[in-house]
Parts: C-alpha cells; structure tokens; sequence
C-alpha cells in the first residue's frame, strides 16, 4: 500500500503533467510546434513511475514513421520536456522516445533523420526521488543519455560520410568505435538498490536489443577483417593494422566476459528479453592468441614463396573457423526478443 507522501508525490506529479497538457494547447504556435503532438509526447513521458503510455509513445512512433515532417515537432517537444525537468521518470521517459525515434528514422531518406539528440542530460539530477535514491536513479539517466547521444552521433557520421572504402582501417576504426558504443550500453544498469521498478527494467529492456545488434555487428566486423586479410589473392594487413586488430580482438574477448555478467544480472532481475536468450558463447583467450600468432606471421617480411603460400592456406583455415565462431556469438534469439517489443 503507498504510503501517504507516495500519494502526495503521485497526485502533484499528475497535476504538473495536466498543467503542461493544458499550456501546449494555449501556447502560441511557433517553429517546429505543434500541438497535438506536444500533447502526445507529454502524455508519452509523464511523470507516473510504475508505467509508460504505450498508446501515446505508439503515436508518436505512427506520426513519425507516416510523415518525415513530423520528425522535427517531435523532437522539438521532446527537447522541452527534457531540458526543463528534474523528474528521473521523464528524463528517461524522454530518452526512450528519443531511442525509438533514432531506430524508426534509421529507414528513413536522409533528409527524414533525427540527427543529434538535441537536448542534454550529461549533468542531470533528480529532485523528486528520497536522496539515498535520488543518486542512483541520476546516474542511471546519465548512463543511457551518454549511450543514445554517442550513437546519435555515429548515425549522424554515417550519413555524412556515406559508404566507406572497405579497407583495414576503415574497419577496425569502425570495430573501435563499435566496442565503445557497447562499454556505454553495459554501463546502463541499476546503481543502488530499490532500483528494480517497471520502468528501469523496460529501459533496461530496450538497451538489452542494442547491446546484441552491437555485439553481432562487433563480431561480424571482426570475422570479416580476419577473413579478408588472408589469403594468396587478399591483400594482407601491414604492421600497424595488424597490431590494431589484435588489440580489437582482446577487447573483444574483454568485452564478451563484461557482456555474460551483464546478462546474469539482466536475468536475475527477471527481465522479459533476458529470460528468452539462451547461453552466450564467448570468444576465448585462446582464439585471440592463435589469431594474435597468424596475423602477425602474415605480417613478416621476409617469407619464402611456398611458405608464404603454406601460411596463407592455414590462415585462411583458421581464420574461416574464427569468422564462424565470431558469426555465432550472437544468440538466435535475437529475432524472438526484437518481435516482442
């Protein structure tokens, strides 16, 4: 049963939200205004802790998957609400909307794309939560805005500089860039206890989709840089792109560790996406080594021909078992989990 302060902070908290309701329909119209949608994206980020309105985020998502031109009203009113809170339920509310509105883009024309994530979190506090929690429920919201403002930026970088040469560098910094998107994704977890609530477990759900679609993408890169860098006719990695990709491939290993304990603890707080994944399988320090020894093998300089020949043959063997294993860390149920939301 809520105690008397929970009902006093639930009824202020609906109070504030109908007072915002009420100003977006008397609000004189400006650029990028519009009411009925600052009216959904209010009703979609509302104070109430225990739950989301999916009916209002579902419209949102409508509007903006139907129309490009309503890609910027929203993200106008969505940019207010969160500048001008200090709410830990609307903050994050906000960023959810703000990371379904980046995937929907993601199929749109260029011209239709959200951008940059235009408003800023890095430093948010909450004022509404008891103290001892107050911390805790911040630096989650400071967690996921620095995970979805990073990969805004990535989406952003892409449709700058289009289709890139497929060369060593150009993948490993992809992989590089790919590895820190999923160290800030595995930082979006709770940071005290009591933090266990409907609406941390649903980010915690989204952000759980993004960790495998990174991961898979993570592994995809690095087979395909370990393939594509052996054999007779394949133009081998110098010194330096060799050394960068073993150094990938460590972080890797690194990473898959930090990953399994990250789905323990997804698990034990009953998450519906992590009750459906099966076992993860890892990528093994000894893998890395046997790559670490290839690669820098191809690397030498002075090689006879039919040694050279002979390395390639067994590089390319090893390499092909690598891209499989690598291929086959992400689980199957990857398509199960995304059907769900």
């Amino acid at each position: 049963m809520a105690s008397l302060r929970q009902w006093w902070c639930r009824a202020a908290a609906t109070m504030k939200d109908r007072r915002s309701l009420l100003l977006a329909r008397v609000r004189p119209r400006r650029a990028w205004h519009h009411r009925e949608v600052e009216a959904a994206v209010i009703r979609a980020t509302s104070h109430e802790e225990r739950w989301v309105d999916y009916r209002s985020v579902g419209r949102v998502f409508k509007w903006a998957r139907a129309s490009p031109s309503a890609v910027r009203p929203i993200m106008w009113a969505l940019a207010r609400r969160a500048r001008r809170t200090r709410c830990w339920a609307v903050a994050l509310k906000a960023l959810m909307v703000a990371h379904g509105m980046l995937l929907c883009s993601g199929v749109s024309p260029r011209a239709a794309r959200v951008g940059r994530v235009p408003f800023e979190l890095a430093h948010f506090r909450d004022r509404t939560a008891p103290p001892a929690k107050s911390l805790a429920f911040s630096a989650f919201v400071r967690a996921y805005f620095r995970f979805l403002d990073y990969r805004s930026l990535l989406a952003a970088q892409e449709d700058v500089d289009g289709d890139e040469t497929d060369h060593h560098a150009a993948r490993l910094d992809r992989i590089t860039k790919l590895q820190y998107l999923l160290e800030l994704l595995l930082q979006i977890r709770p940071y005290g206890d009591g933090m266990a609530v409907p609406l941390i477990l649903e980010a915690m759900d989204c952000a759980l989709i993004e960790i495998f679609q990174v991961y898979g993408d993570i592994c995809t890169a690095a087979a395909r840089f370990l393939v594509g860098g052996h054999g007779p006719a394949k133009p081998r990695p110098d010194k330096s792109a060799a050394a960068a990709g073993i150094k990938v491939l460590w972080r890797a290993a690194e990473q898959s560790a930090q990953l399994s304990s990250y789905l323990e603890l997804c698990q034990g707080l009953g998450m519906v996406n992590a009750r459906k994944l099966p076992a993860l399988e890892r990528v093994h320090e000894e893998d890395v080594r046997n790559l670490e020894r290839l690669l820098m093998r191809d690397t030498a300089e002075e090689v006879g021909e039919e040694d050279r020949n002979g390395a390639c043959v067994a590089s390319s063997s090893v390499a092909s078992r690598a891209e499989q294993r690598l291929a086959g860390v992400l689980p199957s149920g990857e398509d199960e989990m995304e059907s769900s939301q």
